[in-house]
């Protein structure tokens, strides 16, 4: 678990060095995309979703996988469509681009599991109104109680 975190935590590193900052004005605009996100998502809107992504995105999900660009991000995101996933987001942190915010993600999957919702932390880098990183990871005893869980079933 350590490895992947500080795995994630690498990642943000290099994207937040790799990404010019930009006026802290654009943390309503920020706030604003992933709200959109998080309402298209309980819409079941796939291709809304997917506008809101940066042609070169980057995608860290909460199992680990490593997503480059749309078509990664696409299969990923009808995943959660499928699943019936939607997020609580807590109160965001605004670093320039960067959001991190912690939240609760339910899904079907989870919830025949007995686990959903699952708390989690979540960053983004949002450049020039898209969603250029994102990335979910577990709270560990989330992560604990989906893997026991897993293992029972």
């Amino acid at each position: 678990m350590k490895l992947r975190s500080d795995t994630i935590s690498g990642l943000v590193l290099i994207m937040l060095l790799l990404l010019p900052l930009s006026a802290h004005a654009q943390g309503t605009d920020a706030e604003s995309v992933l709200k959109a996100r998080e309402t298209a998502l309980v819409g079941r809107a796939l291709d809304t979703i997917l506008t809101l992504f940066a042609d070169d995105a980057i995608v860290v999900t909460s199992s680990g996988r490593l997503l480059i660009a749309k078509e990664q991000i696409r299969v990923w995101v009808q995943d959660q469509v499928d699943r019936q996933q939607r997020e609580e987001a807590g109160p965001r942190q605004v670093h320039g681009n960067k959001l991190s915010w912690p939240g609760k993600v339910h899904r079907d999957d989870w919830q025949k599991l007995g686990v959903s919702p699952l708390d989690v932390t979540q960053d983004a880098i949002i450049q020039d109104g898209k969603i250029k990183f994102f990335s979910t990871t577990f709270a560990p005893e989330s992560w604990m109680r989906l893997q026991a869980a897993r293992k029972k079933k």
